[in-house]
C-alpha cells in the first residue's frame, strides 16, 4: 500500500506546476472619454466632436505571452449590438511595435465579430481594436509601426452602440513530457527496495 502512494506522490510531481491557458477580456465604448485606452487616428488624444471622430478612435492594449503558442484572439461586441471591429495585431509596444496580423479578409468580406487562433512566440504584444475600416499605416502602406498611426477610415455607420469586446486567451505552459515506461518502472523499483531496505531495519 505505501509503495502505491508513494508512487501515485511522484507521478503526481512530475506532472504538478503546469499552468493553464487564461483568457483576459478587453472592452469598452469607442465614445468614452473616460476609456484610458482610446487614442486618437494619430496616436495622439481620443476625439469625440462627432461620430465621424469617434469611428476613428482606437483602443490599444499590451499583452504578455509568457509562452509561445497558440493565442486566441475572439470579438464578442459586434453581435452585442457593438462596432463593426476591425483588429491588429503588433509585436511590441511602444511607437516601435511592427505590424503582425489584422482582420482584413474577414472584414472585408463577413464583417463583424471573428475568432483567430494564432501561432505566437513568448514574449509582449500590442492589440488595437478600433471600427472597420480604420487600419494602421503599417498594414496598409506593407511596412512600418505601430507609431505611424491609422488611417482614419472608419465610418459613423459601423460603430452599432460604440462597444467593443476582445477576448485574448493566452498559450499554455508546455506541458513536461510524461515519463516513457522504462523510467516509471526504475522509479517503481527503486521505491520497491527502499520500502523493503525500510521493513527489513525495523
Amino acid at each position: 500500500m505505501r509503495f502505491r502512494i508513494a508512487l501515485l506522490t511522484v507521478l503526481l510531481a512530475l506532472t504538478a506546476g503546469v499552468a493553464h491557458a487564461d483568457t483576459i477580456t478587453f472592452s469598452g465604448y469607442f465614445d468614452d472619454a473616460g476609456n484610458a485606452a482610446l487614442v486618437g487616428s494619430d496616436l495622439g488624444a481620443p476625439l469625440f466632436g462627432d461620430d465621424w471622430d469617434i469611428a476613428n478612435n482606437v483602443a490599444l492594449y499590451q499583452v504578455n505571452l509568457p509562452f509561445g503558442g497558440n493565442a486566441t484572439f475572439n470579438s464578442n461586441g459586434f453581435d452585442a449590438g457593438g462596432a463593426d471591429p476591425y483588429f491588429t495585431l503588433f509585436s511590441g509596444v511602444g511607437a516601435a511595435a511592427t505590424f503582425l496580423y489584422s482582420n482584413y479578409d474577414q472584414a472585408f468580406s463577413t464583417g463583424g465579430d471573428f475568432l483567430y487562433v494564432l501561432p505566437l512566440a513568448a514574449g509582449d504584444y500590442t492589440v488595437a481594436m478600433g471600427v472597420f475600416a480604420n487600419m494602421s499605416f503599417a498594414e496598409n502602406l506593407g511596412a512600418g509601426a505601430l507609431g505611424d498611426g491609422f488611417t482614419r477610415l472608419g465610418g459613423p455607420g459601423y460603430l452599432g452602440y460604440y462597444y467593443y469586446e476582445l477576448g485574448v486567451t493566452r498559450p499554455d505552459e508546455p506541458v513536461p513530457p510524461i515519463p516513457e515506461p522504462g523510467t516509471l518502472l526504475l522509479i517503481g523499483s527503486g521505491l520497491a527496495g527502499y520500502f523493503a531496505r525500510r521493513k527489513k531495519s525495523t
